[in-house]
């Protein structure tokens, strides 16, 4: 059941906080890539050149998701879901890079599908979620049986290895299902499944199990901290409350592993400081509140569950990297939303911006309002 869409115009603060981060990334990039740039190719502002085809790609993407009506996209899911799926299965058997197998080389570019992944398993639950046969899908056995396909998804991820959006993954799912209505205790059972995925995952790959015994034991103190999140307090420290300015870090300077992509948030904190991190933290809230926003004024409870679902996924991304940094989470490979140097994290982001941006077109009454006379109209009926 739908209710009456009137045209709007996209939200203004959304579109505005995404494009302010965006600036910000390409600063931060270029400042903590051009001293490597001029070391390796002798062309300082060779990942900035690069860094900005892929914003202005990703923006394109953004426009286009922006302009076609989101109901289209409920029907192309379960192809890209399969489409998806098989190259989640194909990686598995590719080459591995910097210690796992999580991309394919697409003309000599690197193709990442798990980020792909996020966002269309966003789309996928929503449209299950949404359908006018509600009370089927909310059927134990039913609902059972898409938590597992859900599984065998993070599952594909988590042995690459790829802890970073494996987690993402399951706690974005997990709010989905929150978010469409499952009870708590339903959810805890579902939980539970996991256990035994964590634990044979440790069990049989080394990898993560290192980088898991690293965290815990750097927590005791028996252990030193991993060196890249070493480098990368030393950065926050270096910065202080202002930072050290602009141009001005030391970790880039080969000390800090990938300071332009995973560990972007500490560059940024060593030259802006304090003052710059609460201002990327003050867009992501700014990001939030309107994407909830969106969610609980969209037209339909599919549109709802995938503005809820966008909003979720990337503040447990931006989430993930801080802790990662600040050496409260093991390292994952995370990239920072709309910050971090790399292709498919920023695409799948911009083109979920896109479908927000779309939603946020249509207006009326609330959907908790809608729902709630909805119930108020079967009560006075029975």
């Amino acid at each position: 059941m739908k209710r009456s869409e009137q045209p709007h115009g996209m939200d203004r603060v959304l579109l505005g906080a995404v494009m302010v981060l965006l600036i910000l990334g390409i600063l931060g990039v270029y400042s903590a890539s051009s001293f490597r740039g001029a070391e390796r190719y002798d062309d300082p502002a060779v990942f900035l050149k690069q860094h900005l085809w892929r914003v202005l790609f990703g923006l394109i993407l953004l426009f286009i998701f922006s302009k076609v009506n989101y109901h289209r996209i409920r029907w192309i899911t379960p192809m890209l879901m399969l489409i998806l799926t098989l190259l989640l299965i194909g990686v598995l058997f590719g080459p591995v890079f910097q210690g796992s197998r999580r991309s394919f080389f697409l003309f000599g570019k690197q193709f990442q599908p798990s980020e792909f992944m996020k966002l269309t398993l966003i789309c996928y639950l929503a449209a299950i979620f949404s359908k006018e046969e509600r009370s089927r899908a909310f059927q134990t056995n039913v609902l059972m049986g898409h938590y597992l396909f859900v599984l065998v998804i993070i599952g594909l991820v988590f042995i690459e290895p790829d802890l970073g959006t494996s987690l993402v993954l399951f706690f974005m799912s997990f709010s989905m299902f929150y978010l469409a209505g499952v009870g708590w205790k339903q959810l805890l059972k579902m939980s539970a499944c996991l256990i035994p995925i964590v634990f044979t995952g440790l069990l049989f790959f080394p990898y993560q199990r290192q980088r898991m015994s690293d965290f815990l034991n750097s927590l005791a103190g028996t252990e030193q901290v991993n060196y890249h999140v070493k480098q990368s307090i030393i950065g926050f420290a270096h910065g202080g409350m202002f930072g050290a300015g602009y141009g001005s870090g030391k970790q880039k300077l080969f000390f800090l592993p990938e300071p332009f992509s995973d560990f972007i948030l500490a560059s940024v904190g060593e030259e802006l400081g304090f003052i710059g991190i609460l201002m990327i933290f003050t867009l992501l809230g700014l990001l939030l509140w309107r994407g909830f926003r969106i969610a609980q004024h969209a037209p339909d409870q599919y549109g709802s569950l995938i503005a809820g679902g966008v909003t979720i996924m990337i503040s447990i991304n931006a989430l993930i990297n801080a802790g990662v940094a600040l050496n409260l989470l093991p390292t994952t490979g995370l990239p920072f939303p709309f910050l971090s140097y790399g292709g498919s994290s920023l695409f799948a982001h911009l083109a979920g911006i896109g479908i927000m941006l779309n939603i946020s077109r249509k207006t009326g009454i609330s959907y908790r309002q809608f729902t709630f006379e909805r119930a108020s109209k079967k009560r006075r009926r029975s």
